[in-house]
């Protein structure tokens, strides 16, 4: 049976019964924020970083979760899917130039064979680009039909099939490149932030899925930044956001050419993690997951910062 449509009032009132406070901010700031910022569904999910009672009167209602908290992690998760937008948005775009510089230098491939090598391994592929409806490809795909170079069929394939090209490319001409597999990290968050679905949502640490086998390298790299112990590192590796996050930028790093680029992104991530995340710092005191993850992702950003303005020149920081 379908349950009732709530109105403000009775989200206000739902929570409350799940044992959320209004001490910090109070109903009537609340009911503002519902009303014009985010709504109840969308909030609650990171009340999943909260523990609830098991026992005695309160079982089921969350322990020490102030309305506050939960304004404060929706408001970091916009700030950060805003500023990872750029970053995963230059992997894709710096992945093409990569393929294509490679297929530049290549005497061995035309452009034409290896995507119809692709398409002849991958039939659902081309079945897939015939499905595209967008009017900013569609010229794209009428012209080339049946005649695609890798060229001009990046520009109609998403980001996963473009992940499918670049991995058979390189797997055939046996190239260094970056992982494939890391690649599906970024897809991870970038599809998260298309689709404007929640980064912070849950920030513990779990056993199943991608994180029970992690990646040796991805391991290796972030044993070397500093401030992070094995204990963290093995904790928050096992956490899929935090993961991929870590994925994400050393992808970024090893793949965007443009060491410029590179710090632009890194420094405008590197003032939101070390001044935003910090301002209200105090409410997640009594939270170690919410406190240590956020902890964690600015020693991992400071790392990557500090790699890429090492022995760099002022004046060349200049954009």
């Amino acid at each position: 049976m379908p349950r009732e449509k709530f109105s403000i009032d009775g989200q206000i009132q739902q929570m409350k019964s799940k044992g959320i406070k209004f001490e910090m901010i109070d109903e009537k700031e609340a009911k503002k924020f519902l009303a014009s910022h985010t709504y109840y569904f969308r909030l609650k999910f990171y009340a999943n970083n909260y523990t609830k009672c098991t026992t005695g009167d309160k079982a089921g209602q969350y322990v020490n979760l102030d309305f506050a908290y939960l304004k404060e992690l929706s408001l970091l998760d916009i700030y950060l899917r805003r500023v990872m937008f750029s970053i995963v948005m230059d992997v894709e775009h710096y992945a093409k130039i990569n393929l294509l510089a490679s297929l530049e230098k290549n005497k061995r491939e035309d452009g034409y064979k290896i995507v119809a090598e692709l398409l002849k391994k991958h039939p659902w592929l081309g079945r897939e680009i015939e499905r595209q409806k967008a009017p900013y490809t569609a010229g794209l795909i009428n012209k080339y039909k049946g005649n695609f170079a890798v060229w001009n069929i990046i520009e109609v394939l998403t980001f996963t099939n473009l992940i499918v090209l670049y991995d058979f490319y390189y797997s055939k001409y046996n190239q260094k490149h970056v992982e494939s597999d890391y690649f599906y990290s970024v897809r991870n968050i970038r599809n998260s932030i298309a689709h404007n679905n929640c980064l912070l949502h849950d920030l513990r640490a779990t056993q199943s899925g991608q994180q029970e086998v992690k990646d040796e390298e991805i391991c290796r790299i972030v044993a070397e930044i500093p401030g992070i112990g094995s204990s963290m590192r093995s904790t928050k590796l096992c956490v899929p956001f935090l993961y991929d996050f870590v994925t994400t930028l050393e992808v970024f790093d090893q793949i965007v050419t443009s060491q410029k680029e590179r710090i632009k992104r890194l420094e405008v991530l590197y003032l939101l993690v070390n001044n935003r995340f910090s301002r209200h710092i105090d409410y997640f005191e009594g939270n170690p997951v919410v406190k240590t993850a956020l902890d964690f992702m600015t020693k991992v950003v400071s790392y990557y910062r500090s790699k890429n303005l090492a022995g760099t020149p002022t004046e060349d920081l200049m954009f």
